[in-house]
């Protein structure tokens, strides 16, 4: 019979409810929306994107969770599998550098090497070129907001000052003198301002070391005009290097932070007045536009004494090829260039000692003409080192010059590819 009388019982602790428009149950507090306890629950599993890392809502309705940042949807599963998503590149460029040009500046590249071994053309094998496509990110950022500042123009104004002056018989009178001075009125002001950016990145982690950190200073290369819409047609016979989920998670969190450094630096430069102060962004938002392009590169892989070197070329222009890599060193040319340098370091030290020595008069004047005359030999001993390796390197470059327009390979190309 009592319980006939109750409305509602709380579903955690069965406490009776007996107001039917209450949020909260009375005795523990517990949510009586039950929509909104399962959108809670799902959003305490899933708080950021996986694929941009913004915060995420549960859409109840469609059962799918929704990233207003980067417009994403996905399921539970489909959060759960992102890592193992497969990602598609939305446009490429075409490889512009041949295989004959990227080899003929490979070989230009490597005698250009600090202390490469003089024998160094000779002994190169398994020389092998791959033509690699490295996937990058282009976004683009449409941004605009408002600011507001103190804004100071600046105004020029008379005033007197008065000075004192004697006349003849030596009496003081103050005789008056217009100046003029410039001073800033200050006024709050606000307005809106609006912008676009471009960013790229690399969005591949299995490259590692230098050769990673070239492909992102590269990255600019996304950016040119060559770009073509995917067609497997310009890949076959290629490797396409993996478009990586996690760098593509890490480099559309950075584009949040570029969009606002991008929109400081268009506020600053529309600011009004002479001068301005307490400038900040008042309100901000932006939309992103993000493709995912594959770039050439050639991978020149080579041997030398058994040991693996491998080196990454620019292919997307013909006209400016960039490359980077690893090179052999011969320790015993880098020893001698070391002791060299270090000798000639010596000599410029014991100069700067003895200058200080005679400046300070630590020493007998006496013994001021033998400190300056040790001050000038300790700068003719760096002079002679330094010269002295200047010429050993030099040497070493003219021989291995001398070696690179003697080797076949490269004059066989020369004559396909002249300067």
């Amino acid at each position: 019979m009592g319980d006939s009388l109750v409305q509602n019982q709380c579903r955690n602790c069965g406490g009776a409810i007996t107001d039917p428009e209450t949020k909260n149950c009375p005795h523990c507090g517990t949510s009586q929306d039950i929509v909104q306890t399962t959108i809670d629950e799902k959003n305490k599993n899933v708080e950021l994107c996986p694929n941009c890392g913004s915060p995420v809502t549960f859409n109840i309705e469609n059962q799918q969770f929704a990233c207003d940042f980067c417009h994403s949807t996905f399921t539970t599963k489909a959060e759960k599998d992102f890592d193992n998503l497969t990602f598609e590149p939305d446009n490429l460029i075409p490889f512009q550098v041949p295989e004959g040009l990227a080899k003929k500046r490979f070989f230009e590249w490597l005698i250009k090497g600090a202390n490469v071994p003089l024998d160094i053309l000779g002994k190169i094998t398994n020389l092998q070129l791959e033509q690699v496509f490295i996937p990058y990110m282009g976004a683009t950022v449409v941004y605009e907001g408002s600011w507001g500042a103190d804004i100071g123009y600046n105004r020029s104004e008379s005033y007197t000052e008065y000075v004192t002056k004697e006349d003849k018989k030596g009496n003081k009178y103050s005789e008056p003198v217009t100046k003029t001075r410039t001073v800033v009125d200050w006024n709050h002001s606000s307005d809106i301002f609006s912008g676009t950016a471009f960013k790229s990145d690399l969005i591949n982690n299995e490259l590692t070391g230098s050769v990673a950190e070239f492909a992102k200073s590269v990255s600019h290369l996304a950016f040119v005009p060559d770009v073509k819409p995917f067609d497997e047609h310009y890949t076959a016979g290629t490797r396409q290097m993996k478009i990586s989920s996690d760098k593509v998670s890490e480099v559309l969190r950075s584009i949040r932070d570029f969009a606002k450094e991008e929109a400081e630096k268009t506020m600053h430069s529309v600011l009004p007045g002479d001068k301005n102060k307490n400038a900040k962004v008042t309100k901000f938002t932006y939309d992103l536009t993000s493709k995912y392009t594959y770039v050439p590169f050639w991978k020149i892989m080579y041997k030398y004494e058994g040991i693996d070197y491998i080196v990454i070329v620019t292919a997307a222009k013909k006209d400016k090829i960039e490359m980077d890599g690893s090179r052999p060193m011969s320790q015993e040319d880098s020893t001698v260039e070391k002791a060299l340098k270090k000798n000639g370091r010596y000599g410029l030290l014991a100069s700067l000692l003895f200058f200080v020595v005679n400046a300070m008069n630590i020493l007998p004047d006496a013994t001021g003409p033998f400190t300056a005359i040790l001050v000038l030999v300790g700068i003719g001993v760096w002079i002679y080192f330094a010269i002295k390796r200047h010429r050993f390197l030099s040497t070493n470059k003219k021989h291995l010059k001398n070696n690179l327009h003697e080797y076949p390979d490269y004059v066989s190309l020369l004559k396909q590819y002249p300067e």
